[in-house]
């Protein structure tokens, strides 16, 4: 073949190639309807205050925010490996206001472990504000004892990464999580595992890896999704003794709220 064909075929694979990315950098962000076809006109209003709608369903039921099935998000199944007795579904998008949010303003804003102390959050049983998570704070992989600081916003998003977190429950005391960050074709995916046994008194309530989150969060249209399935596996005995539902859902409000605030804060 001559040269000059070779230099043809060769610059017009480069233009095509750069044409290709520049379409793809410029499609246009995914809808909440694109992705959540099946939620009703008044949810779908609620699904954008506060901190959006939850709701609480034993294994054997049906899930109710239910994403569309060419969206590529799939959180029930992963969780339900994990065999949960009692799970807490939440949707929530925070509308933009100035600039649009990025996947690098999400994952800096989840990586702020530090301020999950700082919430203060209605109690309905308490009737009052209270702050369930009392201390924060990083540590290393075997050296519970040592706490870390958080590192500075990131200029770039790992494509995975783990990090080991303590959290002081006013009512659990210290618990131990794994938080699983994994970057997809659209969104983040927060995977969120107690690293220990989470303890009621002298009863142990969680066995370690039995509980686990899956939050996933996406810049779309009209905002940033927050979407999120919370799974509990406890025993049995301990299911009369401790309103389970009401637990799980306060401490998903907490983490929705901290979410929001550190996005509300980058923007």
């Amino acid at each position: 073949m001559p040269e000059i064909i070779k230099k043809i075929i060769f610059t017009g694979f480069i233009l095509l190639s750069v044409y290709s990315v520049s379409v793809l950098a410029a499609s246009p962000l995914r809808s909440f309807d694109d992705l959540f076809p099946y939620i009703d006109a008044g949810r779908k209003q609620d699904v954008f205050r506060g901190t959006g709608l939850r709701n609480t369903f034993l294994a054997r039921e049906t899930p109710m925010f239910t994403p569309a099935l060419n969206s590529g998000i799939d959180l029930i199944n992963t969780i339900m490996e994990k065999s949960p007795s009692t799970l807490i579904e939440a949707l929530f998008v925070l509308p933009y206001s100035g600039r649009s949010f990025t996947l690098l303003d999400t994952y800096n804003a989840v990586g702020r472990v530090e301020t999950l102390s700082s919430h203060i959050i209605y109690s309905p049983s308490r009737d009052r504000d209270v702050a369930f998570f009392l201390e924060s704070s990083r540590f290393e992989r075997g050296d519970r004892n040592r706490s870390i600081p958080d590192p500075p916003p990131a200029a770039t998003i790992p494509s995975s990464e783990t990090i080991y977190f303590r959290i002081k429950d006013i009512v659990f005391g210290n618990t131990y999580f794994r938080g699983d960050f994994s970057v997809g074709d659209y969104g983040i995916t927060y995977i969120l595992t107690n690293h220990a046994t989470v303890w009621f008194l002298v009863f142990p309530v969680m066995r370690a890896e039995k509980f686990a989150m899956r939050l996933y969060m996406e810049p779309i249209a009209e905002g940033l999704l927050i979407y999120g399935i919370a799974g509990i596996d406890v025993p049995e005995f301990l299911v009369t003794r401790i309103n389970l539902s009401a637990s799980i859902d306060v401490r998903v409000r907490i983490v929705i709220s901290w979410l929001r605030d550190n996005l509300i804060a980058l923007n």
